[in-house]
């Protein structure tokens, strides 16, 4: 199949130094390659369980499933996230949505928030019943733009006690790239012919440029742009007003100048949770809450430390 590609900034131009990246200790957690399936469409998920090292064979641990960024696969800031958590003492799981990735599903890179909310419900359901998971305490986290799937999906979901949302994407419904009819040939020139034409959303020398283009930090071999009339089912997804019925204990985490901030304190701000905690890290942009040395350490903490009173 054929592909043409679109480019779209997000994120403010590089205005940084080199972030140092944050590693996980290797010898405090194991790593265990797992496969679940989509209950709703069939389509087999590529996932990893994160487990602390130490970990006893009788143990019920309570689990998290850890989901990342619009198009990030598995093994980029969700697993650095999983990894940490895990040795807190957490099970954890990750793995690559629908369409991305390991995982089944064509066209690549459909990135459809239904999709993601059913993709996260099937992975909630895999965690409930792994070894040394205990089913009544379960969380999920959910970074950029999975921050905004993850709080869709628990508006049905009792199973989470809890949910955190890193630097949530909530203009996700602002995307646009072209009017809504070259949009719509475009999908029926892949319907027709199978050539595929792909939204990158990371422009080269943008923030967003610095983690995924650098292979010390996020880059991906496996990576797949966005094909270009998924922006359509985003602009029919309203992150911040979905939040209205948002009823789970919800921690938000934000980097002061995160790009994100402005719409994710509107989200918070929506959210009738009552129990309920918006913590700002200072200095941080968006993507240094991905993996920057500097910042994600007291992200870890902050996660911790809520979580431990919920699950």
């Amino acid at each position: 199949m054929v592909s043409v590609t679109q480019t779209l900034s997000i994120g403010s131009e590089s205005q940084h130094g080199k972030i140092k990246a944050l590693k996980a200790p290797l010898e405090e957690f194991n790593t265990t390659p797992v496969v679940f399936e989509n209950e709703d469409s069939g389509l087999k998920l590529a996932g990893i369980v994160y487990t602390p090292v130490n970990m006893a064979t009788d143990s019920q641990l309570p689990g998290l499933v850890v989901q990342g960024p619009m198009g990030a696969t598995k093994e980029q800031t969700q697993s650095l996230y999983a990894q940490l958590m895990a040795t807190k003492g957490y099970v954890t799981m990750v793995y690559d949505y629908s369409f991305i990735g390991a995982s089944q599903g064509q066209p690549r890179g459909n990135e459809d928030p239904e999709v993601k909310a059913s993709d996260i419900h099937s992975a909630v359901s895999f965690l409930a019943t792994y070894p040394n998971v205990d089913a009544d305490r379960l969380g999920a986290i959910g970074i950029c733009g999975s921050g905004v799937y993850l709080q869709y999906e628990a508006l049905r979901e009792d199973r989470l006690k809890a949910i955190v949302s890193v630097n949530p994407f909530t203009v996700i419904n602002t995307v646009e790239t072209a009017p809504q009819e070259e949009i719509l040939k475009q999908k029926a020139k892949y319907d027709e012919t199978g050539e595929a034409t792909r939204l990158d959303l990371i422009e080269p020398g943008s923030e967003g440029a610095e983690y995924y283009f650098d292979y010390q930090r996020g880059a991906a071999v496996n990576r797949v742009e966005f094909v270009s009339w998924s922006q359509l089912d985003w602009q029919k997804f309203n992150p911040t007003e979905l939040a209205k019925g948002l009823t789970q204990p919800y921690l938000m985490v934000c980097g002061e100048n995160a790009f994100t901030r402005p719409g994710a304190e509107v989200m918070f701000n929506n959210a009738v949770s009552a129990d309920k905690q918006l913590i700002i890290i200072p200095e941080a942009r968006h993507f240094d809450l991905y993996d920057g040395e500097k910042y994600v350490p007291a992200v870890i903490e902050d996660i911790t430390e809520f979580l431990a009173s919920h699950v």
